[in-house]
C-alpha cells in the first residue's frame, strides 16, 4: 500500500520528488534487465543494453569509496550516458566536485513543480475534438514526431505496462489522431507526472495542458495530495497556468561518450582535481610538478575548474605553478584588470576559443549578457566572423537569438565605426 503525502513542507516535497525519481529509474532498469544498487548513501542504475546508468541524489558521509566502486563498475561496463541528479543543495559534501574530477560535465538545472491537487481546476476546457483516457495498451513508438515514443521500445515492453496503480500512462487523440502522451507514476507520496510530449502539428492548442491536467484530476481521484514534475524553461509558465508552483532548482551531471574507457582519470588526476576544486591548499602542495594545463577527463583545464568551483587560491596557486590563465578565467574571477591586461600583452587572446562550443570572448559576454566584458571584447578588436561548434554563430548571432539587445547594439555599432 502506497503512503500518501499530505500537508507537506517545501522540504518534504522535494525529498517526495528525490524518491519519485528513484522509483522510476529503478523501475525503467528492472524492466531493461538492468543492475540496480542501493546501499551507503548511493543508489544507481546501469542498463547495459543502453550503455546507460543513473546516479539518484547520492547522500555520501566522508567514506567515498562506494562511489570509486560505482565508477569502475561504469568504466569496466562501458558506460557511455551516465547522469546524475541531485537536489540543491546536494545531500553529499563537494558532491560537484566529486563528479568533476571523476569525468562528469555539469548539466542543466530541474526545475522542481508541485501542484496542490485540492486546487485543481475541474472544469478545464479542452480543445474541440480532443479526447484524453488512461491507456497503457496503445503502441506509440510508430509515431515518430511524438515526443517520447521511442521510450515505448517496439510497443511490447516499457513503463506504461506495468501495474497501473503504480504507473498509468495518457494518450490524447484528436479527431481520432493520436496527437499527445504522458506518464503518471505513483511513488514518493506523491503523483510524477514524465514525458509530456505532443506532436509538433498540434502544438499551440492548449493539448499539453488538458493532457497533464487529465493526469492531475486522475491523480486525485486515486487519493494523491500532489502532483510533481520537472520543467525546462519553455514549459515553466505552461504549468504555471495550471497551478504547478516552483519550489525549488536541482542539480546534474553528465558523461555523454566514452571518456571513461578512452582517456578514464587515474588516482593523481582525480585527487588533483579535488584538491582544486575544495580549494585545499595543503593537498596541492603534492602537485608542484605536474602537468597543470593537461585537460581532464571531463575536458576542462584544472584553472576552468577552479573558476567554475569559485577557488579564487587555487586559481592563484596554479598559475603560479605554470597553468594558463585566460582572459575569461580572470575575467569570471573578478580579476578585472588582469583580464585587459591579458587582452593587451597578448592580441591574439581575443580570439581564443573556449570549451566544446569553441566560442570567442565576445559569445561569453553575450551569453552572460555582461555589458561590460563585451565592452572589453570589443575593444580589443575581435573578429567577429568567428562562428561556435555547435550553432555555427556569431557573436552577432548569439546576441539577435538571446535577446542581448543592449550587446547587439554594440556589436553593430563597433562593426560601422569599423567599415563593415
Amino acid at each position: 500500500m502506497h503512503i500518501i503525502t499530505r500537508n507537506a513542507t517545501a522540504r518534504q516535497l522535494e525529498a517526495a520528488i528525490a524518491q519519485n525519481h528513484k522509483d522510476l529509474f529503478f523501475l525503467d532498469a528492472r524492466i531493461k534487465n538492468g543492475v540496480t544498487h542501493q546501499q551507503d548513501g548511493l543508489c544507481w542504475t546501469y542498463t547495459e543494453q543502453e550503455g546507460a546508468g543513473t546516479i539518484l541524489f547520492p547522500a555520501l558521509s566522508d567514506n567515498i569509496a562506494p562511489l570509486n566502486t560505482m565508477m569502475d563498475f561504469y568504466q569496466q561496463h562501458q558506460g557511455k550516458n551516465i547522469g546524475c541528479w541531485s537536489l540543491q543543495p546536494a545531500a553529499t559534501a563537494h558532491l560537484d566536485v566529486l563528479l568533476l574530477a571523476r569525468g562528469f560535465q555539469p548539466g542543466w538545472q530541474p526545475c522542481w513543480m508541485v501542484l496542490d491537487l485540492q486546487t485543481i481546476n475541474t472544469s478545464y476546457l479542452s480543445p474541440e475534438g480532443l479526447h484524453i483516457a488512461p491507456d497503457n495498451e496503445t503502441p506509440l513508438h510508430t509515431i515518430t514526431a511524438l515526443p517520447y515514443a521511442d521510450n515505448n521500445s517496439n510497443g511490447s515492453t516499457g513503463l506504461q505496462h506495468e501495474d497501473p496503480a503504480q504507473v498509468q500512462r495518457f494518450v490524447a487523440t484528436l479527431n481520432g489522431t493520436i496527437v499527445a502522451q504522458t506518464l503518471l507514476l505513483f511513488g514518493g507520496g506523491v503523483a510524477g507526472i514524465y514525458n509530456v510530449g505532443v506532436v509538433p502539428e498540434a502544438r499551440g492548442k492548449g493539448i499539453g495542458k488538458a493532457i497533464v491536467n487529465a493526469a492531475c484530476l486522475y491523480a486525485r481521484e486515486n487519493g494523491y495530495h500532489y502532483a510533481t514534475l520537472n520543467a525546462n524553461p519553455m514549459g515553466r509558465p505552461v504549468y504555471e497556468q495550471l497551478g504547478f508552483q516552483w519550489i525549488g532548482d536541482g542539480l546534474t551531471w553528465w558523461i555523454t561518450d566514452d571518456r571513461l574507457q578512452s582517456r578514464p582519470p587515474d588516482a593523481a588526476e582525480t585527487a588533483l582535481a579535488e584538491a582544486v576544486g575544495k580549494g585545499d591548499m595543503a593537498a596541492l602542495a603534492a602537485f608542484a610538478v605536474a602537468d597543470l594545463n593537461k585537460p581532464l577527463c571531463n575536458g576542462m583545464q584544472l584553472l576552468e575548474l577552479a573558476v567554475h568551483c569559485r577557488q579564487p587560491a587555487s586559481a592563484e596557486w596554479l598559475i603560479s605553478h605554470g597553468a594558463t590563465c585566460s582572459a575569461l578565467d580572470a575575467w569570471n574571477l573578478g580579476w578585472k584588470d588582469r583580464a585587459a591586461a591579458l587582452l593587451a600583452e597578448n592580441p591574439a587572446e581575443i580570439n581564443r576559443l573556449y570549451g566544446n562550443f569553441q566560442y570567442t570572448l565576445l559569445h561569453a559576454a553575450v551569453d552572460k549578457n555582461d555589458i561590460a566584458l563585451a565592452q572589453l571584447a570589443l575593444s580589443a578588436g575581435p573578429n567577429l566572423q568567428i562562428t561556435d561548434a555547435i550553432h555555427q554563430s556569431n557573436a552577432l548571432g548569439w546576441a539577435n537569438y538571446l535577446e542581448r539587445t543592449t550587446i547587439e547594439a554594440m556589436i553593430k555599432a563597433y562593426q560601422s565605426a569599423q567599415g563593415f
